[in-house]
């Protein structure tokens, strides 16, 4: 009794999804408007102290982000006696 099994190429077809694409990063500093702050002020137009407080806000987002996601070390690596 033999027995048959599907194959690449054989004409057998995966039900894959489509890889969904990548958003457009938003250029944050570039010149000229954005797809998605119609509307919203140019960032040299902004106040000094508003730019120095945005500026403030996003540097302590980032740390405080990167805090949360620096992984500890693996106990046992170091080899060192």
């Amino acid at each position: 009794m033999s027995r048959q099994t599907a194959m690449p190429g054989s004409g057998y077809r995966h039900n894959r999804q489509p890889r969904p694409q990548p958003q457009p990063q938003m250029d944050l500093f570039g010149s000229g408007l954005s797809n998605g702050a119609i509307g919203a002020p140019a960032w040299l137009e902004l106040p000094a102290e508003a730019r120095a407080a945005l500026t403030s806000l996003m540097t302590q987002l980032i740390l405080d982000h990167a805090a949360r996601t620096a992984t500890l070390p693996a106990k046992g690596v170091d080899h060192d006696l």
